[in-house]
Order: structure tokens, then sequence, then C-alpha cells
């Protein structure tokens, strides 16, 4: 205000002097006047008032955008976004997982040959616990550089057991959990379990476990394929052999209580129900995931193989008991073999695709990186995808009670689809290459000109997957084509995504032959 006065002021005076000479004493008076008035530059004037421009429009924006938030959160495309931008993370990896593996000196020799073939020691995080040193079998180097730490299970003596038909062993197999914990390394999310036989599919695991908030309390596997297996013990356990997952939190949360759980159930069988029971005491129950097999049969587990879920293989176990899983080679040659297409693209493994010849009216069942299955007429899609029985209950006497949708194998082998097994595998860019041929001659007759007999190699071509979150969430079969280039004893086929209205059917021509 003053300000604003003398400026007046001033500017009155000066014009005054302009018409007239100022006494003396004026004069003074203004120069005093001026000395005691600072005028701020006008640039000063325009920089404030910018400033204030900006700050009033920004108020103004932030003002919009409360008054429609609502209306903004109550889009799902919007919130989805928001909630997801909100929670961005790496990606799990490998080493974010720690193993605990079981197994025992008089095992140790077989378990490792089964471990190497999975193993990533570069990678791959965990602990082998045995009951005692194998003897003779720890100074191999090369040995123990692709295998896991092994380490001795502590004294279990304390707990008592009292199942008349088990092994007090259990009780060290399941306290792995708390010794595999307790080892506390960092940056883990996952601990993962099994026992020495347990063959997973490391990536596999990575994918299946990503699903998950491993924040959170998760305990996943699943159950065994014998309906007598899961009375006996519970549908919602996790089978140790099938190997299952716990998160990180859960997982310690679960070691600190376990030798309390361990104290109140001594009439318990096997280590499984010991963890199983403890979680359930926690509040939690399991988690399902089909790509984890217990494989409780026993025989030939072709089958079981060629009609997976449409999930990743995570593991296979028991493969010591069964049949060797291709014809013709020792149990471990065999599935050395099968990781050769497991390396190429490991999601992809086992898949299922179905598709079908026109020409000749087959239906070709494809299991990636295992076998393909023709069969010389046609087959709706519902029925090519059941198990095929193939394989018995692993203990004698009990039901052939299977908790999957069986169909009964064909008595007469000439009547049943010809299999061709993994022969090569090979990938060139992006594109991955896999040749199936026939391991089982028969002495069947056929025709030679539309019976699927008359092949002798299958060659299936496809892009390596890289499966996102979202389609493990809601996963969809593939489709495939049969090509051109097909002819003589070869089939070359073509797996594709489906267009969104694609069906995987039996053409109408089809059904009436």
């Amino acid at each position: 205000m003053f300000g604003t006065f003398a400026l007046h002021q001033l500017n009155t005076s000066s014009k005054k002097a302009s018409s007239s000479v100022l006494p003396s004493h004026n004069l003074i008076y203004v120069r005093q006047m001026k000395s005691i008035v600072s005028f701020p530059p006008k640039s000063l004037y325009s920089s404030r008032s910018l400033r204030l421009i900006i700050l009033l429009f920004f108020l103004s924006i932030l003002l919009y955008f409360f008054a429609s938030f609502p209306l903004v959160w109550t889009n799902s495309d919007v919130r989805t976004f928001l909630l997801s931008a909100s929670s961005l993370s790496p990606p799990l990896s490998l080493h974010q997982i720690m193993f605990g593996i079981a197994s025992t000196q008089n095992h140790w020799m077989k378990h490792k040959e089964f471990i190497k073939i999975w193993w990533k020691p570069e990678k791959m995080r965990g602990c082998m616990f045995v009951d005692s040193l194998p003897e003779n079998n720890l100074g191999n180097s090369s040995d123990n550089s692709s295998l896991p730490e092994i380490h001795i299970s502590e004294d279990t003596s304390q707990f008592r057991y009292t199942h008349k038909h088990g092994y007090r062993s259990f009780i060290r197999v399941a306290r792995i959990v708390y010794e595999t914990v307790n080892l506390n390394h960092s940056d883990v999310k996952w601990y993962a379990f099994g026992d020495g036989d347990t063959v997973f599919f490391p990536e596999n695991l990575v994918k299946t476990l990503s699903k998950y908030d491993h924040e959170l309390w998760y305990y996943v596997g699943t159950s065994s394929e014998i309906y007598e297996q899961n009375q006996g013990n519970a549908f919602e356990m996790g089978f140790w052999a099938a190997g299952f997952a716990v998160s990180a939190p859960l997982a310690k949360v679960l070691a600190k209580v376990f030798d309390s759980c361990l104290d109140r159930y001594p009439h318990l069988c096997g280590s499984d129900a010991r963890v199983y029971s403890c979680l359930a005491e926690l509040g939690v129950g399991l988690t399902r995931e089909p790509g984890f097999h217990q494989v409780d049969v026993q025989g030939n587990i072709f089958g079981l193989l060629a009609a997976h879920p449409l999930m990743p293989l995570v593991s296979l176990t028991h493969l010591g008991k069964a049949d060797p899983i291709f014809p013709n080679m020792a149990p471990i040659a065999a599935l050395q073999h099968l990781f050769k297409a497991v390396s190429l693209d490991s999601e992809r493994m086992l898949q299922q695709t179905v598709c079908y010849d026109r020409w000749f009216s087959w239906t070709i069942s494809v299991s990636w990186g295992y076998a393909v299955q023709v069969f010389d007429h046609p087959v709706l899609l519902p029925d090519a995808l059941r198990v095929q029985d193939t394989f018995s209950p692993w203990r004698k006497g009990e039901a052939s009670n299977y908790m999957l949708t069986m169909s009964p194998a064909n008595p007469d082998p000439c009547r049943r689809p010809v299999v061709f097994f993994l022969d090569e595998a090979r990938a060139k860019g992006t594109t991955v290459t896999t040749s199936y041929r026939r391991m089982l001659p028969d002495n069947c007759s056929y025709d030679p000109m539309i019976s699927p007999k008359k092949l002798e190699e299958v060659v299936v071509f496809s892009s390596k997957s890289n499966v996102g979150i979202k389609q493990l969430q809601a996963p969809r079969r593939q489709c495939c084509d049969v090509l051109h280039s097909s002819k003589g004893a070869k089939l070359e086929l073509s797996i594709r995504e489906c267009k969104d209205d694609e069906l995987i059917h039996i053409h109408p021509q089809e059904l009436k032959t």
C-alpha cells in the first residue's frame, strides 16, 4: 500500500517538475523518497505472474482428477492397468527357488543319476539330505559339481513314530522342510521339495510358480493318480514324491512350528502327511497344479504321458519303477533322450495337440517331444484326450480307481493307433523341428493305400513357446495342420495358435466314413 502511494506521489511530482522548476526543498524530498522506495523490475512482476498461472493450472488438473477418480476406477481396463503397474517386480528366476531333496545312503547312487539330468548348478540352489554319507561317492569332483550340496540330516530320535507299516525315517524326510528353510539363504521366494528320483522340469516350475504372488501363503502341489492313495492319506495333500512348493513367507512360519507338529502326529505314515497336517493347522490348503505328477502306477506309463493336462509339465517320479518311457532304452537313457526336446522347448513338453487328416480320415494326436499317435479312423476330440489304460496301480491289490478320465486300451494290438516315438529334435531360430519314428513293429496286415501303418516317420514343426502369465492362467490348446508336403511314408504337421473362433473337430465328411 505504501509502495503504491509513494509511486503515485513520485509520478505526480515528476509531471509537475516537467512544467515548472521545483523548489530546492521539494527536489531534495523526491530524492529522499526514491532512496527509500525500491521498485522491482517489470521482469520480476511477469515471472511471478507466470508462476502463479502454472500453479493454478496444476491445481485445477488435480481437482479434476480427484473429482473424476471414482468414474475412472470403475473402468476395469484402467483399474487392471493401474494395479499391474503398481505391482511390477522382476520375474521369478531359478535362483530364487531353494530345493530340498530327500535321499538315503543306500539310494544315493541311483538318485544322483536322475538328478544330474535336470539339475543346473550354475542357476539353481538346493541341498540333498541323506541319513549318512554315501561311501566312496563323495570324492568324484565331476559328480559333485553337477549336483546339489549334500547335507547330513539332523537327529530325529526325539520324535515318536507309531505307525505300524511305515518307516520312522519319514520323520527325517519331513524335517527336511525345517532344515532347508533354516539354512537361511538370501533372496529365496519359493522352496521346492521332492525325492531323489523326482525329476523336475526347472523352467516349467518357474513358469508355474510365476502365476502366484510369492509374498502370500501358498502350498502348491498335486495328489495321487490313485483314489485309494488319496483316501488313505488326504485328497488335499501334496504328495512328496511328485514334488511340491511352498512360498517363502509360509515356509518360514512352517519351520518355526514344525517340530511341535511332529510331536502331535506320531501316528501318521509318510513325510508328506506330516507337512500337510502342519499346514492344515496353519489354515493353508493345497493349490493344485496338474503339471506335478506322483506316478503311483507301474508298467507302461505311455497312456499317462501321452495325455498330459493343458499345463506345463513340472515333475515326474518313480520312473525307475515303471517301464522305460521309450522302448528299447534303459530308464536313465530314456530320460536323457526326453530332455533333448526339453532343452529346446521346455514349455511345450507333452502338450497334446490333435488334428484331422481329411484325405485319409485319420486322427493324429501329438504329445510334443514324446510321441505321435495316428488313428486310422475319426476320433472325437474329447475321446482323443482321454488317458489310455496302459498301466496298473503301483501297489498290487489296489483297484484301478484312477483320478483320471480313462479310456480302455484296445485288446487287439492291430486295432490300436500307430505310435511314433521321438527320434530327433533340432532348432533353427525360433522354429523347432521334432521327428518321430515307429519303434514297435507289429505283424498286422493293412491296406498300404490308406492305413497309417504305411508311415515310417512323422515330422512336427512348431515355434518355440513363450507362454505369458495370462496364458498360464487361462490356457488354450493349440491347433495343428497336415502339410501338403506330406508324401509317401512321411507325414508332416505344423502346430500353431488357433484362430479366435476355430474349433478342433471332425469334419462332416469324416463322420460319414
